[in-house]
């Protein structure tokens, strides 16, 4: 029986795996969610455990957050996990996530920070590093490559304001990562 209510939507920009799309999915299954991402290999990989999972409130395609392939105020909400930092134009992603949103929706991003102490890197090291890992490599690995090229959450926060968002709040949290959570 259909109830004739439509599911929200939600957009995951830089879905990779799927993994974040694919838990808020099995979690509440009256949300409908797509999830895009720049690398076939990733779209793939997500399809594949989305198929394994039997979830079907949940879809993966191709697509690149410098141009969303959605029309305009197609989403209810948007999110983006470690992803921001592979975008060549951070401004132009959150401007697109933007376009795509309806009127006062919200976008989540979240990513590692590149503020990261010294202290908060090794702890997230020694939590993620494989057995097969040596640790000093990690954390190397760690700070120049993956939380170098990061930003801080004032960087997310000013280029979500010039992304032309109408309210923008962000802070780090524990992890280490940062939130900014964007009103349209």
């Amino acid at each position: 029986m259909n109830s004739g209510i439509t599911p929200m939507q939600i957009l995951d920009v830089g879905a990779g795996a799927g993994t974040m799309s694919l838990l808020l999915a099995r979690a509440i299954p009256s949300l409908a969610i797509t999830g895009i991402d720049y690398s076939p290999g990733q779209v793939r990989a997500s399809q594949e455990m989305k198929r394994r999972a039997g979830i079907d409130n949940c879809r993966f395609q191709l697509g690149d957050a410098m141009d969303i392939p959605y029309a305009a105020e197609s989403f209810d909400l948007a999110f983006s996990v470690n992803s921001i930092k592979h975008w060549p134009d951070p401004v132009r992603g959150l401007a697109e996530i933007r376009r795509v949103l309806r009127p006062r929706s919200r976008a989540f991003i979240a990513e590692v920070s590149r503020n990261t102490s010294p202290e908060g890197l090794r702890e997230f090291a020694d939590k993620y590093c494989a057995w097969y890992v040596w640790p000093p490599v990690m954390r190397w690995c760690l700070r120049n490559v993956v939380f170098g090229n990061s930003y801080t959450a004032g960087e997310a926060a000013n280029f979500a304001w010039r992304a032309g968002f109408s309210a923008v709040s962000s802070e780090e949290v524990p992890g280490p990562f940062f939130l900014v959570v964007l009103t349209k």
